[in-house]
């Protein structure tokens, strides 16, 4: 994953208090196409991440006064209420009775022609893997795309999570085998 570049966020937030708002733009183009990818890897549709990736800018917008630099990261702090966003809706559209899907746009390739077999078989390997991701409870597959995708460190996603570094790493640990047989048993089936 490359780097992105850092940006000075005490100094964004003072020029906020000083009544240039525009600057949350800044943060905006900063953080915006993480956090899709975080939400995406949660198992959100794109719509969904869309909508509570808007959401958690939104709220952070309007916390901005709550927001602590001595205690946390900013990028920690925004990913926890992305999460939380995200947890919420999950738990909305279950109340709901609604099932809430994947990338539900399905796989086609961008041409009619027959794909070669090194692709076809990566493109099934990350189908089965999304597939497995999915089938993970959504606090597991939330270390999983914390500490693989945005390379957050243990201690880091223990503040999102509001847990103790402890607790992440036999969470995370859990859905690594879990992960496992259910590659194990896709792999069977095919």
């Amino acid at each position: 994953m490359a780097a992105l570049p850092s940006l000075d966020i005490p100094r964004i937030l003072e020029r906020i208090a000083a009544g240039d708002t525009p600057a949350f733009g800044e943060i905006v183009v900063r953080y915006q196409k993480p956090l899709f990818g975080f939400l995406g890897r949660l198992g959100l549709s794109q719509a969904q991440a869309e909508d509570i990736a808007q959401e958690t800018f939104l709220r952070a917008w309007r916390s901005l006064a709550t927001f602590e630099p001595g205690r946390a990261e900013f990028s920690t702090w925004l990913f926890t209420i992305a999460r939380n966003a995200a947890l919420n809706e999950r738990a909305r559209a279950s109340a709901h009775g609604e099932v809430p899907h994947g990338n539900e746009t399905a796989h086609e390739p961008a041409c009619e022609e027959p794909l070669p077999p090194d692709a076809l078989q990566a493109s099934r390997r990350r189908e089965w893997l999304q597939a497995a991701l999915l089938r993970l409870q959504p606090t597991d597959r939330t270390v999983v795309a914390l500490f693989y995708t945005r390379e957050l460190p243990l201690d880091a996603i223990a503040r999102i999570e509001g847990c103790t570094t402890g607790a992440i790493k036999t969470r995370l640990h859990r859905a690594r085998q879990q992960l496992q047989q259910l590659l194990m048993e896709n792999a069977d089936e095919h």
